[in-house]
């Protein structure tokens, strides 16, 4: 009679053991606890989407301490309206910080960060404001069957810089706050600032070509990018340049990049930004060339380009480039939709985009990327939305 109890207590404790191995968690020697392990093979994981940003058109990222994120919106349209604005925002939540960029942006496209020319400290954020060149000129006929040309009128409605302090940056006296334009650029797209102040911008010139007769002048368009700096040209004399009516700014005629394919040559510069990491340089997105390139800050050496993946696959029409504080290069191609990683001397680390986004949905039409060491922020433009990636360790 006991064994047979001592049988039947057994069978009911291995039941009970089978049952409770069947719905219970056995912790192996292998598993980590409280912390997720990730692989740490460098690739980019997509953390968060911020969605709802409907007109997302740049993204700006301040290096060093304080760092800060700007989103510049452009909605599009036509008229007398503003189309645009730039906010800054939180560096993990998709919530606006409560500065807003005023000052009557119209036709805001694009950011840079620098410094104010009193030290080399960025403490800076400049707007390209591209304008509208129909609302600023105005037809004049001198016949009624001739061909009519258009001259400027409106300064308010052409392109324009706008100079603003960081949010927390004492803004000093009111006339620290800048804005200039230049009537020999018809058309812009991109726009740097270095840490000594000068600003670098990217369009379409109207320029004169010699013609056969070495006594005239062909007028024409050309791409370039121009250098402009603070102050007069020619100290004491004035009026300080024709071409920039009234302002406190002069372009540096010693100092452009011209239309061209080879290297050190542009075709439709986009995005730019200035590369602090020594020897520092002016990295630009080379839509026309489909490149990025480093352009050095004396026009004669330090030019090389960035042209394809580590597959061999080309860029296509990039829109934007920019820098993390330890110079590495992210370029924002286009017509790829992705997003890659190049190392300052020119070689290809790796894609940032490899993970979708929230809802499973790869980039549609990313416009620009910020990034600091490990996370970088794409705008993709086509979603309406701003993807967070973070390099794992």
């Amino acid at each position: 009679m006991r064994s047979r109890i001592a049988l039947l207590l057994i069978a009911v404790l291995g039941l009970a053991g089978l049952n409770a191995g069947c719905g219970s968690k056995y912790e192996l020697p292998t598993e980590r606890r409280g912390i997720r392990s990730v692989p740490t093979d460098q690739s980019y994981q997509m953390i968060a989407t911020w969605h709802g940003l409907d007109g997302i058109q740049d993204l700006l990222l301040t290096q060093g301490s304080g760092t800060q994120l700007f989103l510049l919106f452009n909605h599009g349209g036509s008229g007398l309206s503003q189309r645009g604005e730039v906010k800054d925002y939180f560096l993990s939540r998709p919530t606006p910080g409560g500065h807003t960029m005023e000052g009557g942006l119209f036709n805001p496209v694009a950011l840079a960060a620098g410094g104010d020319g009193t030290g080399g400290i960025s403490n800076r954020v400049y707007v390209l404001d591209r304008g509208d060149t129909l609302l600023a000129k105005t037809a004049y006929f001198a016949c009624d069957t001739c061909v009519g040309r258009r001259y400027i009128t409106n300064l308010a409605r052409y392109w324009r810089v706008r100079e603003y302090p960081l949010p927390g940056v004492d803004p000093g006296p009111v006339d620290t706050f800048s804005t200039f334009t230049d009537t020999t650029l018809a058309y812009v797209n991109g726009i740097a600032a270095d840490d000594e102040g000068s600003l670098y911008v990217s369009g379409v010139a109207d320029v004169l070509t010699a013609a056969t007769d070495p006594r005239l002048r062909n007028r024409g368009f050309a791409f370039r990018i121009y250098k402009y700096r603070r102050g007069p040209r020619y100290p004491g004399v004035l009026p300080n340049d024709r071409t920039m009516p009234g302002a406190g700014w002069h372009r540096d005629t010693t100092w452009y990049h011209n239309d061209g394919t080879g290297i050190g040559y542009i075709r439709d510069a986009r995005g730019m930004v200035w590369n602090n990491v020594l020897p520092k340089a002016l990295y630009v997105a080379d839509f026309g060339n489909s490149s990025g390139q480093k352009l050095s800050d004396t026009d004669t050496t330090g030019f090389f380009r960035y042209e394809q993946d580590g597959d061999g696959v080309a860029l296509a029409g990039p829109q934007n480039i920019s820098a993390d504080a330890r110079g590495y290069i992210y370029i924002t191609d286009n017509g790829n939709r992705r997003v890659l990683r190049y190392s300052p001397g020119g070689s290809y680390v790796q894609r940032v985009d490899i993970e979708p986004n929230d809802q499973g949905a790869t980039l549609l039409a990313p416009v620009s990327a910020a990034a600091s060491d490990s996370i970088v922020y794409v705008a993709d433009r086509g979603r309406g939305e701003v993807v967070r990636y973070k390099r794992r360790k």
